[in-house]
């Protein structure tokens, strides 16, 4: 029995939740025997109907780890698998063999009580996954076992590709390590386009006013939360899609699934230095990876890309070819399937299915 620990999990929505949901999924498709054991659901929905158990816990942190801990116990599950080192602080004295992922962005306060924390939960674990190489760099002396798997997508909608002149795009929570700033400021210069950003954050009105200031707020669209129908009809319209991540303070991109979905639809990508988007974006294959704090190399990065249709098209089938080859549930679920039997072997014994 494979037991999923984890703080994320759908119906909310985010990228841990997205790949926690279809990691359990393909582990009971494989012929797993899974169960769930997650945080309450915090938007509202309803409990898909999942065709394995899914067991959730409210309330206070520590009376919720409490009771994880004891669900955990009564298990008797061959292998825990947990989202992040946090969920590690949930397992009881005794515990089987354990996978944990990590991210990179909640790696990065390692200092005072925290640091403590994370080096005693990471000696939990029997092996680590990191999401990218940077990840894995973040890892360095926290643990030896650190296996870099970058993460799958879902296959978004189908959607016509339906390219608009000069239409940007990006998608994502709208924070300042996004880099959603440095497009628009970008715009003054590329007199052809508009842009588009799909999702809600606190960096809203810091964004509208700056597209005011600049002299663009008729050619800077804020689509808001989108469904995945719309997601990917914005995607189908693209010509770039755009997220130049930098670092801001102790937040950064761990690796940056919507670069994959972009490529699903043969767009390439604008991406940040920072974090782990050399990992989702190779540069000069599909698309372009420039310094996100810095509004030249990003407006020069864009103009080059919007300029040069022939470039767009070599990096969009590049970056198409590579998502759907490389990054669907298919091609990175055998990477899984393998650390489950490594950490089968480090106890000696096998997993029940």
């Amino acid at each position: 029995m494979i037991a999923l620990l984890t703080q994320c999990f759908p119906p909310d929505r985010g990228g841990i939740e997205t790949t926690m949901g279809e990691m359990a999924m393909a582990f009971y498709q494989a012929g797993h025997r899974v169960v769930v054991l997650a945080d309450h659901i915090r938007g509202g929905m309803a409990e898909p109907d999942w065709p394995f158990a899914v067991r959730r816990f409210g309330g206070p942190r520590f009376w919720r780890r409490a009771r994880k801990a004891r669900a955990l116990a009564a298990l008797a599950a061959d292998v825990v698998w947990a989202d992040s080192w946090k969920s590690l602080e949930t397992l009881p004295a005794r515990a089987p063999r354990v996978v944990v992922m990590a991210h990179g962005n909640e790696l990065l306060r390692q200092s005072g009580g925290r640091g403590g924390r994370m080096a005693r939960a990471f000696a939990r674990a029997d092996i680590v996954v990191a999401n990218s190489r940077f990840t894995a760099g973040l890892l360095a002396g926290l643990h030896d076992a650190v296996v870099v798997v970058n993460p799958s997508i879902r296959p978004p909608l189908p959607a016509p590709r339906e390219p608009q002149p000069g239409h940007i795009v990006s998608l994502g929570r709208l924070e300042a390590r996004k880099g959603f700033d440095m497009v628009i400021r970008a715009l003054p210069s590329l007199p052809g386009a508009r842009y588009t950003m799909a999702g809600a954050g606190p960096d809203e009105a810091r964004l509208r006013a700056l597209a005011t200031q600049c002299g663009v707020a008729q050619r800077v669209a804020f689509a808001g939360s989108v469904d995945e129908a719309t997601k990917s009809a914005l995607l189908g319209q693209a010509e770039v899609f755009a997220m130049p991540v930098r670092r801001e303070g102790l937040s950064v991109e761990g690796f940056g699934l919507v670069y994959l979905e972009a490529a699903w639809f043969g767009v390439p990508s604008l991406a940040g230095l920072a974090g782990g988007a050399a990992d989702a974006v190779l540069q000069d294959e599909t698309g372009l990876l420039v310094d996100g704090s810095d509004a030249a190399e990003v407006r020069e990065g864009l103009a080059r890309l919007l300029a040069d249709p022939a470039l767009r098209e070599r990096m969009g089938a590049a970056a198409q070819l590579r998502a759907r080859r490389d990054f669907t549930w298919e091609a990175v679920l055998p990477a899984y399937l393998r650390l489950l039997e490594r950490s089968s072997a480090h106890n000696g014994s096998s997993i029940s299915s």
